[in-house]
């Protein structure tokens, strides 16, 4: 079965920035770009770490002077010294945190939910290709019943499972999954569940097939 990778939904064409790139020009760019944070890349195009607004209001919440005191945290002292840096590299955040552009959307967004963080740099062997967002992966829910049903058939049924057509059925509305007829083996029916799940755009999947042979061998129904 086909899997929808990270390079297929994430944003290819990303502003990026230097190491050496002066903090006023740091900003510049992300306001012209419009965007709240920038992949830092070197010459050849390896991501080096990320400079968001946050890293650089550092410097906005130290302007008056203030330091930590000598009883803060290792942490504390360490964003203090990024607020004086003068270029990208020295205000950036690294290692940045990152996602392979042949990962399944589902590992993707569970690095995000564990993460708490908006976007993830996309890499190939090291190297920057794109940026994912969170709504890069909520746009997999807007493909069309006709899309999804399409996939399920040709994907699972179709591929997976090599069922015979007459006798299954997908009905796709609105990201839902209806289930019907019947599958030779007990087993077909719990995979075509699980592969029907990962299907990108389907929100929820209602079973409502029977099988024709247990596990066993022996003939069994389940009820509908």
């Amino acid at each position: 079965m086909r899997k929808t990778t990270v390079g297929e939904v994430m944003t290819g064409n990303v502003v990026t920035t230097t190491p050496g790139t002066p903090f006023k020009e740091v900003i510049e760019l992300m306001i012209g770009a419009g965007v709240s944070a920038m992949p830092v890349v070197d010459g050849d195009g390896t991501l080096l770490g990320v400079v968001s607004e946050a890293d650089l209001l550092h410097r906005q919440e130290h302007q008056d002077g203030s330091r930590p005191s000598i009883f803060a945290g290792r942490r504390a002292h360490e964003l203090w010294r990024k607020a004086a840096g003068r270029t990208a590299a020295e205000v950036m955040t690294a290692p940045a945190l990152t996602v392979d552009s042949g990962a399944s959307l589902p590992a993707a967004a569970r690095v995000l939910a564990q993460s708490g963080v908006h976007r993830l740099c996309v890499v190939d062997g090291g190297k920057l290709v794109g940026v994912l967002a969170r709504r890069d992966l909520l746009r997999a829910f807007l493909r069309t019943s006709k899309d999804i049903q399409a996939e399920i058939d040709h994907d699972v049924f179709d591929g997976a499972l090599h069922a015979n057509r007459n006798y299954v059925r997908a009905t796709v509305e609105h990201g839902v999954v209806l289930l019907t007829g019947r599958l030779e083996y007990e087993g077909d029916v719990a995979t075509a569940v699980r592969l029907i799940r990962s299907v990108p755009g389907v929100v929820e999947v209602k079973n409502r097939l029977d099988y024709v042979w247990n596990g066993a061998g022996g003939h069994a129904e389940v009820p509908v």
